[in-house]
């Protein structure tokens, strides 16, 4: 049987293990939206680190299934942020997302051919309770909206705002544990 010792679990806790809310999420747009919307990164209230997911393939030899190694999955990446009285961000991402595939006409916006004109890049970073330390990052490249969540209006509460944004990207790549590159 295990002896518990609480002050071996706290020895192992490097630093007294990292924060969920010590993050940035910087935001660069698609060429045709500007460079970046810089209070992204103070407004940007939630995001994830990615799953890292490699799908089975399954082969049959004599009747027995044998699972191998497939394709990595790219899943959706969602970011919620906070709505200021401006709508900057949400605006932007609307107007992104009409340059994609235009509600009214279906088209997508000239000068939006090539993915490197319609996407952007995501980058999350992981900060250390020292200050300014990133311990972390994923940058999410070729990233682009792909849904803008509601913003749910009541007279019954005097809460800030939020709504979620949903991201498709290409891939992800983190220098700290070399994946991706």
């Amino acid at each position: 049987m295990a002896s518990f010792k609480i002050d071996t679990f706290t020895s192992k806790l490097a630093k007294g293990g990292a924060l969920g809310s010590l993050f940035e999420c910087d935001l660069t747009s698609a060429q045709g939206q500007g460079t970046d919307i810089a209070d992204f990164k103070f407004l940007c209230n939630s995001a994830v680190f990615p799953a890292s997911t490699i799908e089975a393939s399954s082969i049959t030899y004599m009747g027995r299934a044998i699972n191998i190694p497939g394709n990595r999955a790219a899943g959706q990446l969602t970011t919620s942020v906070y709505n200021d009285e401006d709508m900057a961000i949400r605006n932007h991402i609307e107007n992104w997302m009409e340059k994609l595939n235009g509600g009214s006409n279906n088209k997508r916006s000239g000068g939006f051919s090539a993915i490197n004109s319609y996407t952007g890049s995501l980058k999350i970073k992981q900060l250390a309770k020292e200050g300014g330390v990133i311990t972390k990052s994923y940058d999410f490249i070729d990233a682009w909206p792909s849904s803008c969540g509601e913003i749910a209006l009541s007279w019954e509460t005097n809460e800030i705002q939020t709504f979620d944004i949903t991201w498709e990207y290409g891939y992800w790549q983190s220098a700290q544990s070399n994946a991706g590159y």
